[in-house]
C-alpha cells in the first residue's frame, strides 16, 4: 500500500475517467434521456376506454344479441301466461342429501305412497266412503273443485265414475298438472263431463272469472292432505285464509270435504328446510282445532269419517265434512258478497 493513503471499510465506487463522462453526456441530448414515471400500484379503470384503444372492442361496441328462450319452455311460458302463477313451483324446490326436497308437498309419485299400486284405473277408498255417507248424488251432475289435485286421480275419478258434470282441477305444480292433462287425455270420459285442470294457488287465484266476471262456485270442494303444506308455507295466517276461500267457493248448500294432516305428520317432516321448522314452531292453529274454526266461519260440521282399519301406513287420515248454509235467497247473497267485493278493491 502507499505511503500517505488511508484504508476505509466502504467500498469505493469505480469513476469513470472525466473524458468518457463527458463524452458519454455529449452524445445523448435533452430529449433522449428516459423520463421517469411515478405510476399507481393498483390499475386505474378507465370505463373500458383501454379496450377501444387497443383494438379489442369497436369504436361503434359490441352489437349483442338476445337469448331466447329453448323450445321446450314454450309450453311452460305458455302455462305461465294462462294461469294466475303467483306461488307456483315446478318441481322439487332443492335437493337434500342427494334427494329431492318437496317443500309444498307436491310429490310427483304421490299416488303411488297412498295407493298400492297408483294408476289411473284405481278407485279412491277416501271417494267410496264419500259416497257411502252421503249418498251417490253428492258427485253426480255437479261441480266439484279439487284443490291440490296433484297429478289429477281423483279428479279424474270423480268425473268418469261418479258422473261430476264439471270438474276443476287445482295445483301449483307446473309438471302435476301437465301429468294431469295427460292422464285426462288417455282416459275415456262419457256422460259430458268436463274437466279442467289450472296451474293455481287457491290462495291467490281470483274468485271472480271471466267472460262475466261472476263468482265461481262449486257443489262439492275437496280439500284432501293440503292443510299441512299451507301451514308449512303460509303458517296460521295461510291456514285461515284458506279455509275462508273454500267456503267462498262453495255454493249455498254445497258440502267442503276437509282430510287435514294429524300433528304428528307436522313433527314428522317439519326437518325438511330451517323455514319450515321455524314455521311449525310458531304454530298455534293446530289440526284438532280445525272443526272449531270452520264452524265460526259459518259452515255447518255434518260429521267425521274415520279411515279404514286397512289404511296405507302413515295416510290414516279422517275425512271432515262441513256444508255452507242454504241460504233464503241465494242471489241476494251473491249481489252483497260481491258488493263488497268492490269496496274491498276501491279501499
Amino acid at each position: 500500500m502507499a505511503a500517505g493513503t488511508k484504508k476505509t471499510g466502504k467500498k469505493q465506487k469505480p469513476r469513470l475517467p472525466a473524458e468518457v463522462s463527458q463524452k458519454a453526456d455529449d452524445c445523448t441530448s435533452s430529449s433522449e434521456r428516459p423520463t421517469w414515471v411515478e405510476r399507481p400500484l393498483e390499475p386505474v379503470v378507465a370505463n373500458g376506454r383501454g379496450m377501444r384503444v387497443l383494438g379489442f372492442v369497436p369504436i361503434g361496441g359490441l352489437k349483442t344479441t338476445p337469448l331466447r328462450k329453448p323450445p321446450s319452455s314454450a309450453g311452460v311460458e305458455k302455462c305461465l301466461q294462462d294461469s294466475h302463477t303467483s306461488g307456483v313451483v315446478k318441481g322439487a324446490s332443492s335437493w337434500k342429501k342427494g334427494r329431492p326436497v318437496y317443500e309444498h308437498g307436491n310429490y310427483s309419485r304421490y299416488y303411488g305412497y297412498r295407493h298400492a299400486d297408483g294408476v289411473t284405473g284405481s278407485s279412491d277408498t277416501r271417494l267410496t266412503a264419500l259416497i257411502e255417507r252421503l249418498g251417490n248424488d253428492l258427485f253426480a251432475g255437479k261441480e266439484i273443485l279439487d284443490i291440490g289435485c296433484n297429478a289429477g286421480l281423483v279428479s279424474l275419478e270423480v268425473a268418469r265414475s261418479y258422473g261430476a258434470r264439471r270438474v276443476v282441477g287445482q295445483d301449483i305444480d307446473l309438471d302435476l298438472i301437465q301429468a294431469a292433462k295427460e292422464n285426462a287425455a288417455n282416459l275415456q270420459l262419457g256422460g259430458g263431463s268436463q274437466i279442467e285442470f289450472r296451474t293455481e294457488d287457491i290462495l291467490t287465484s281470483p274468485l271472480r272469472r271471466p267472460p262475466n266476471d261472476t263468482p265461481e262456485r262449486f257443489d262439492v270442494v275437496l280439500c284432501l292432505s293440503v292443510t299441512k303444506w299451507v301451514h308449512f308455507a303460509r303458517g296460521d295466517t295461510g291456514i285461515r285464509n284458506l279455509f275462508k276461500r273454500c267456503m267462498k267457493r262453495l255454493k249455498h248448500g254445497g258440502v267442503l270435504v276437509l282430510e287435514p294432516q294429524e300433528w304428528s305428520s307436522y313433527k314428522k317432516k317439519r326437518h325438511l328446510t330451517p323455514a319450515i321448522r321455524e314455521m311449525v314452531a310458531s304454530i298455534e292453529l293446530r289440526p284438532e282445532a280445525f272443526d272449531e274454526h270452520l264452524v265460526s266461519l259459518g259452515l255447518e260440521q255434518l260429521g267425521t269419517i274415520e279411515p279404514p282399519a286397512d289404511a296405507t301406513r302413515n295416510f290414516q287420515r279422517s275425512l271432515r265434512l262441513f256444508r255452507r248454509p242454504v241460504a233464503a235467497d241465494d242471489s241476494a247473497g251473491d249481489e252483497l258478497e260481491a258488493e263488497a267485493s268492490r269496496k274491498k278493491f276501491r279501499t
